[in-house]
């Protein structure tokens, strides 16, 4: 079971990662031709529109997390019968929620003409691009509800590699579109198209790869019945789903209230670069949801706390190597990408990767705290929604994105740094918590002193980075990597879970 585990997991990553590059170079390309040929305006648009679906979905109420738990057992057991039961299940409340997503989407966009007044887009494209993006967001809700066995079972590379091809396809054909006509009504409408396409081949995928799967969303309500817990479960979740809307998907949101159409381009330049990062971790770690799972299931507390280090030196280590490239380098390629104009003041950069650093490595505990079923702490996501949105709203008036930011950093480090470790290791593992913060705390340390030894460095030879691609990577191969080896090495030497990661490391030993 563990070997079928890691192979899942490896397969997963490999075509992950594949796509990644390909999904990076797309969109930092495409990026400067949206800019330039569909104007700030529209590109701020876009954001601000995909986070008021992302706020309608917040209905969903952490159904999919919940139903993918149920999964795990009945898939280790293959048993066929009950797979079938639970995923008809998903589909009947998938529906419900689609349903109810269309509803209050219809109902926000009559405040559209309030909303974007004076904004500089035409009224009748914001609608079109609106409605066209969430055509794209329902069909995952009516149609495509059946991959999240594929998912539970760690097959996410089987859809990574329909989805991630359409999305290329999309945007490479986004970007013709955009050079030669300049026409945002046609940017909108392939996204939509090309998410049937993606849909229609996800479904033939599932037909073939799980012939016995038979749903039916007619009986979900007699089913509902044999799995009440279900519902206790994602009831508990909605409220964890409701604060991490909030933290990551409320920002363009709360700039375009705060600042301007303009600003949230701005913003989304940066987010833009943190996200591929983030990509790069799904990428590698895609399917780990689903392993971590089974593994918990398969109850060997020592195999889990083996694989709890692994994970979180891979998760720290790999963060902090990001950190340290972006802390000297992303104005530079900022500036180099897309122009001087658009580069952010130095504070916002630090909360920016503050953030970043919070919100990638988190899933080292958030990964386990799902897989133990432990969403029953819904104090603590009331307390770290109404602490950000507090502090947002109060700091975001007063200094607009800076205040924005800092309402995200103070919330995930009362909640997220402090209380889920806790909550993990009382309710999950049952250990004391000194361990964790002793080995964490050595992680940050070693980042913190790479990060001093390379601005010294960096001071000491009077060199910063030209807003070159030659600069640039003149930069980064003489100042950022060798201190990248540095800190790889310290943490090899210095942190829990490394060795034990290293020797997994499918390496060949050459034979005498």
């Amino acid at each position: 079971m563990a070997s079928s585990r890691v192979h899942k997991t490896l397969m997963n990553a490999r075509v992950g990662f594949v796509f990644y590059f390909v999904s990076i170079f797309l969109a930092f390309f495409s990026r400067r031709i949206f800019l330039e040929c569909l104007g700030d305006a529209f590109i701020g648009l876009s954001g601000t529109l995909y986070s008021i679906l992302n706020f309608l979905n917040i209905s969903e109420i952490g159904i999919g997390t919940c139903i993918a738990y149920f999964l795990y057992k009945p898939i280790e057991e293959q048993n066929h019968a009950k797979i079938c039961e639970i995923v008809s299940l998903f589909g009947y409340l998938y529906r419900i929620v689609g349903t109810i997503i269309f509803t209050g989407a219809a109902i926000v966009s009559l405040f559209f003409p309030l909303i974007f007044a004076d904004k500089g887009v035409p009224l009748p494209l914001v609608y079109f691009a609106f409605y066209a993006f969430l055509g794209s967001h329902l069909i995952a809700y009516f149609i495509n509800y059946r991959q999240i066995l594929l998912d539970s079972d760690q097959k996410t590379y089987k859809i990574s590699i329909w989805t991630q091809t359409g999305g290329a396809v999309t945007t490479i054909i986004q970007i013709a579109l955009a050079y030669y006509t300049h026409n945002p009504f046609l940017w909108a409408a392939v996204q939509f198209l090309f998410s049937v396409f993606t849909c229609w081949m996800l479904n033939w995928v599932i037909n073939r790869e799980y012939p016995w799967l038979k749903t039916d969303k007619s009986q979900g309500r007699d089913i509902l019945k044999k799995y009440p817990e279900i519902l206790v479960k994602a009831k508990q979740i909605f409220i964890h789903r409701l604060k991490n809307f909030f933290l990551s998907k409320s920002d363009e949101i709360l700039i375009f209230a705060f600042e301007s159409l303009q600003m949230v381009a701005f913003y989304g330049n940066y987010t833009m670069i943190v996200g591929k990062l983030t990509a790069l971790f799904n990428s590698v770690l895609v399917g780990m949801n689903a392993s971590i799972g089974n593994l918990v299931a398969e109850g060997n507390k020592w195999n889990i706390r083996k694989v709890f280090w692994e994970y979180a030196a891979f998760r720290y280590w790999t963060t902090g190597i990001f950190i340290i490239a972006l802390t000297f380098l992303i104005n530079p390629v900022i500036s180099w990408w897309l122009g001087p104009q658009y580069i952010l003041s130095d504070h916002i950069v630090f909360l920016i990767l503050l953030n970043m650093y919070i919100m990638l490595t988190r899933p080292s505990v958030d990964l386990f705290v799902n897989a133990y079923g432990l969403y029953d702490d819904v104090w603590a996501a009331y307390a770290e929604g109404i602490i950000n949105v507090v502090v947002t709203l109060i700091f975001g008036y007063l200094y607009g994105l800076v205040g924005i930011l800092l309402g995200k950093t103070v919330s995930m480090l009362l909640l997220v740094v402090i209380w889920k470790p806790y909550y993990l290791y009382k309710r999950g593992f049952q250990e004391p918590l000194f361990v964790y913060w002793k080995n964490i705390a050595i992680h940050v340390l070693l980042l913190g002193l790479c990060i001093i030894v390379h601005h010294a460095a960096a001071r000491l030879t009077g060199w910063q980075a030209d807003p070159t691609i030659l600069g640039i990577l003149q930069y980064g191969l003489c100042l950022t990597l060798p201190t990248v080896i540095l800190y790889t090495l310290l943490v090899y030497f210095f942190t829990a879970g490394m060795k034990d990661l290293a020797s997994r490391l499918p390496v060949r030993r050459l034979r005498r």
